[in-house]
């Protein structure tokens, strides 16, 4: 047997090795940049009542232990230190599931350094995530926890497995709603995964109870988040801003015109005066030049404007302007104002909309591949495309020995395509498909390319197949 074929058995010390190597190589980062505040930032440090529960207590516990002075250092060796453990658990189990040879683990260690060294080297920002003091700092490195977890789930119905999935989903939940995409590629994984391997009555049993368990873990994070508010603001209720960005897309392809929609007086009169400012910014859709990629960096260029500059504290003021009390009230205030504008709206700019998501959309999956670029956006709808034409026509190998885990290959990389879709589809409607969110599947897309670049030329190469041609 060669050499490469026996790598898959790798031993402990080796194991404990590469973990070492992951986060010493993550930590050198912590010396380069220290840690990096962003716009973000200030308001998980202060747990204002727009953020989700778990970054915010995760400072507090930081501070509370360290001091004022040097828990922002603690805490990005704490994420340094995850996202080593988290590279190295995903890799080691991908590697182990897909892969024999030692030069496709030192290519899916290779990504993630990679993709490391972009960030930090290459990219505007100029640091790696987790060095950052926002939620990306630990969703990145659970993350990649969760997707490895998913493979074993899907393939193996691994009911402790799904527990711990569950639980991490509504950790990420609570640190950033988007990270809601983790219920949504489990169950799409599970439903391509077990077509065709399970009887109907078991296939439909499994998918009773992943649904039962997604709903059980939806209903943990939502009282999360609640109980957080209660202790904190002595209100059990979510936290604030969840409507503001469906909000943003919603102005951003309407018109002044449109005030003829909104039934409510005082709402009509606050969205007349939004779009007065979005006016004189050119923050509309109107203002965007013609083709897709012009319209979508048009969006992108105001998403900003019009949330931070202007409704964020336009809607507010407004409230308390009304009547209601500065704080809390104020803040929901503006939520249900929101919620009221983004309803008596879409119907009529639904077409509109389509067009900006399909745009923010195309977008996303470029940005999941490489840097965009009109070289690269070429190179990475033909990377996408090549990965999926591949876990295809792995899905169909037969009569050659291994053929059951080339077939399992050809799964692996369908989930992380839905990875991708679903990450970048939820993004896309909620907030413009900028890096930082797309990130996320960025390495699981390469490492899947090369799974299955090993187990072509593995199937295509192998002896039995060769000998069958020449017979043939």
């Amino acid at each position: 047997m060669k050499k490469s074929d026996t790598a898959g058995e790798t031993k402990p010390l080796y194991l404990r090795l590469r973990l070492a190597g992951c986060i010493v190589f993550y930590l050198v980062f912590c010396f380069i940049s220290g840690p990096v505040i962003g716009a973000d930032s200030r308001g998980y440090i202060e747990m204002i009542s727009a953020r989700e529960p778990v970054y915010p207590i995760l400072l507090w516990i930081f501070r509370s232990i360290f001091g004022k002075d040097i828990y922002l250092w603690a805490v990005v060796v704490f994420q340094n230190i995850l996202m080593g453990y988290a590279v190295w658990f995903c890799t080691e189990k991908l590697w182990k599931r897909y892969c024999k040879s030692l030069l496709s683990l030192t290519g899916m260690y290779a990504v993630h350094a990679g993709v490391a060294v972009l960030c930090q080297f290459a990219a505007e920002r100029g640091s790696i995530y987790s060095n950052n003091i926002m939620t990306e700092g630990i969703t990145m490195s659970c993350w990649l926890i969760f997707m490895a977890l998913v493979f074993d789930i899907v393939e193996e119905c691994d009911h402790r497995k799904l527990a711990g999935a569950l639980i991490l989903a509504a950790v990420m939940t609570d640190t950033r709603k988007q990270m809601a995409v983790a219920y949504i590629t489990l169950f799409g994984a599970m439903v391509i995964a077990r077509i065709g391997r399970d009887k109907p009555k078991q296939y439909f049993k499994r998918l009773a109870v992943l649904t039962g368990g997604i709903v059980l873990s939806v209903i943990v994070a939502l009282a999360g988040t609640r109980l957080y508010n209660y202790v904190l603001r002595g209100e059990f209720t979510q936290n604030t801003r969840d409507m503001n960005l469906v909000l943003t897309t919603s102005l951003y392809v309407s018109d002044k015109s449109d005030s003829v929609l909104i039934e409510e007086d005082a709402v009509r009169e606050l969205f007349i005066r939004t779009m007065d400012i979005l006016d004189e910014s050119k923050s509309n859709y109107s203002y965007a030049g013609k083709g897709w990629s012009a319209l979508e960096e048009h969006y992108e260029d105001h998403f900003d404007v019009i949330t931070v500059d202007t409704t964020g504290p336009l809607f507010v003021e407004y409230a308390i302007e009304r009547g209601f009390a500065q704080g809390l009230d104020a803040e929901q205030e503006a939520d249900r104002m929101s919620g009221v504008i983004v309803k008596s709206l879409f119907a009529d700019n639904l077409g509109t909309y389509i067009k900006v998501y399909l745009a923010s959309f195309l977008n996303g999956i470029i940005n999941t591949v490489a840097k965009r670029n009109t070289l690269l956006d070429i190179y990475a709808l033909a990377a996408v495309i090549i990965v999926a034409i591949l876990s295809v026509c792995m899905l169909f190998v037969k009569n050659i020995p291994e053929a059951d885990k080339r077939r399992a290959c050809g799964r692996g990389g369908i989930y992380v395509l839905i990875a991708m879709c679903v990450n970048t589809g939820v993004a896309a409607a909620l907030i413009f498909c900028q890096s930082r969110y797309m990130i996320y599947n960025m390495a699981l897309f390469y490492m899947a390319g090369i799974w299955l670049l090993e187990n072509m030329i593995r199937s295509t190469c192998h002896p039995e197949r060769n000998k069958k041609v020449k017979s043939s």
